[in-house]
């Protein structure tokens, strides 16, 4: 009875450490994006800190992930973003009468958020492929997209219709994160 009670105790204490070492492995995991966004909103003021832990840890993947795997995570943001811009710059386009400065303007953002997205897929590539100075060039590229549908609008003399207008800071300031990660590789 006693070696049976002394062999549940040493297999409690293994249970016991092994949950200890994994939680400070997670703990650790967690403490890199922390890490990261911080390092990235020294580097980068543009950087929203909160907006990057937050944008990062929204993926499982990011609690074991390292800097290169951050750099591909924080992709993930700006494409479900560029979807969302393009599907309300077609929305309005749609509404729109033809032959319009409106629908002009439009019709450019959509063709932009269309090169937004294969320029975001290319530095995907990029970073899969270690080529980190090309990642940067095609996320620079991305993230002009909101900037520049914006400017189409402010050289026709209108404003950017506020439902682009909502969506192009949040996928702008995803840029800067995504941009500022890849410039720490």
């Amino acid at each position: 009875m006693a070696v049976g009670g002394g062999l549940n105790f040493m297999v409690i204490i293994v249970i016991a450490s092994t949950l200890q070492i994994a939680s400070r492995s997670l703990a650790g995991a967690g403490d890199m994006v922390a890490d990261t966004c911080a390092r990235c909103s020294r580097s980068n003021p543009n950087v929203n800190y909160t907006l990057c832990v937050a944008s990062l840890s929204e993926y499982p993947e990011s609690r074991v992930a390292d800097l290169h795997g951050l750099a591909l995570i924080s992709a993930k943001p700006l494409l479900s973003g560029l979807a969302t811009i393009a599907s309300v710059a077609k929305d309005l386009r749609d509404k729109t009468p033809p032959v319009s400065p409106a629908r002009s303007c439009l019709d450019a953002c959509m063709e932009m958020f269309r090169d937004a997205e294969y320029d975001l897929g290319s530095a995907v590539a990029a970073i899969e492929e270690w080529r980190y100075g090309d990642a940067k060039t095609s996320m620079s590229a991305t993230m002009d997209a909101p900037v520049t549908c914006e400017d189409e609008f402010q050289e026709q003399d209108m404003a950017p219709p506020p439902a682009i207008k909502a969506q192009s800071k949040p996928l702008f300031q995803q840029g800067v994160i995504s941009l500022a990660i890849i410039s720490l590789l």
